[in-house]
């Protein structure tokens, strides 16, 4: 029976979060404008790797990364030019990267 405080996962693999996509949930930085600074949401993405990890995609600022993710319980550990971290309440639905709040 699956757990509702956990995020389901296979060996690492963030199974929960894998096909769905995520927005900061204010809007944040996005490069400059001829106005000054332009606002946005961020958007975070997660696709199926393999059995031990998901793929993710973090489109924040002016900047897109893309990289590996680990989930064990509702703990994030990601791995791409830098190293990332969150957490993820399946109830709330609620992700938590890098300090940031995102919803579906």
């Amino acid at each position: 029976m699956h757990d509702p405080s956990t995020v389901e996962q296979q060996n690492g693999a963030c199974i929960d979060l894998e096909g769905r996509t995520f927005a900061s949930l204010n809007e944040l930085e996005c490069g400059l404008s001829p106005d000054g600074v332009s606002r946005c949401h961020w958007q975070l993405s997660f696709a199926v790797r393999d059995t031990t990890a998901s793929d993710f995609a973090w489109s924040y600022s002016d900047v897109a990364e893309s990289g590996r993710v680990e989930c064990h319980g509702q703990t994030l550990s990601a791995t791409a030019s830098l190293h990332h971290s969150g957490s993820y309440d399946p109830v709330t639905q609620i992700l938590t990267w890098d300090g940031e709040l995102y919803t579906p």
